[in-house]
């Protein structure tokens, strides 16, 4: 049997330890496993094969996976699925937005994701540790902001990943007592204008607005110059959520969803997706016909 595996998602340990024991089971199985990735030089897929010698000749980064693009993906649907029909199950890392439509593999989809954003699941896979490693860095602007005085508010606009509302963004805000900016409208603006008064009413010197990349902090600024501010952009881009090691709570699901992989594989079941709810790993149904909404 041949098994391929795309990472839609952003790299991870939990991912690849995914991918190794994988890798592991199909050699006892005497199954293929193909790593899909896009080739951007060629525009084409490019399948390699993992086998168990790999982890002893390339080391463990040898099963982790460049991130596919959700946009290549569904704009080069039926040329992918083509390619990839020679393969009896695909293995799908990441969010729920690619189109699954025409695939005659059998197909798993698995919640990978750092904005804890798959529908139907209570966490995804590199969730926890995104938002320990996002607090952390906002914890260490903090602690040189509280050593400093400006005589001035200074506000850190914490600029994290993703272009949408997600839960990532409201946890960080939650986590270091910071404000929300899910957008830029007059609303909000006054919400945070307040919020700048009482910090200069007792004298507080710093404070942190928590945004996702769709707002720009130097746009956003242009609505606060009434104020003598120390105005501050922060950004977090992806390599930073990975932290140098999953949390515990990341390990546990890495556990259970490497696990869940295995069966659905050996079993042979039929197409469906992994969610994880009161925490523990179900397997739903996947209607392909319907794709993925």
């Amino acid at each position: 049997m041949k098994i391929g595996v795309v990472h839609f998602g952003c790299a991870s340990a939990g991912a690849t330890e995914i991918v190794r024991t994988l890798v592991e089971e199909a050699s006892i199985q005497g199954n293929k496993v193909y790593g899909i990735e896009w080739d951007s030089s060629t525009n084409k897929i490019q399948q390699t094969e993992f086998d168990r010698n790999s982890l002893h000749t390339f080391g463990f980064n040898r099963y982790r996976l460049n991130r596919f693009s959700i946009n290549i993906w569904n704009e080069q649907l039926d040329k992918i699925a083509s390619e990839l029909s020679e393969l009896d199950q695909v293995i799908l890392l990441g969010d729920t937005k690619a189109n699954l439509d025409h695939f005659s593999s059998k197909l798993l989809l698995v919640p990978v994701s750092y904005y804890n954003n798959v529908s139907g699941s209570q966490a995804t896979l590199g969730y926890d540790t995104a938002l320990n490693s996002i607090v952390e860095s906002i914890e260490s602007v903090r602690d040189t902001a509280s050593s400093l005085s400006y005589g001035k508010v200074r506000v850190f606009n914490v600029q994290i990943p993703g272009f949408e509302s997600t839960k990532l963004v409201n946890d960080t805000a939650l986590a270091v007592d910071a404000e929300v900016v899910d957008q830029v409208n007059n609303d909000v603006v006054n919400r945070l204008k307040l919020h700048i008064r009482y910090k200069e009413a007792n004298k507080e010197g710093y404070t942190f607005f928590v945004m996702d990349s769709s707002v720009d902090p130097m746009e956003l600024g242009k609505h606060f110059e009434e104020f003598d501010l120390d105005w501050k952009a922060v950004v977090i881009d992806e390599s930073q959520c990975g932290g140098p090691y999953p949390t515990a709570v990341d390990r546990l699901l890495a556990n259970q969803l490497k696990r869940s992989v295995v069966e659905w594989v050996r079993s042979n079941h039929k197409s469906g997706q992994l969610l994880i709810q009161d925490n523990k790993v179900i397997l739903s149904e996947l209607k392909q016909s319907e794709g993925i909404k």
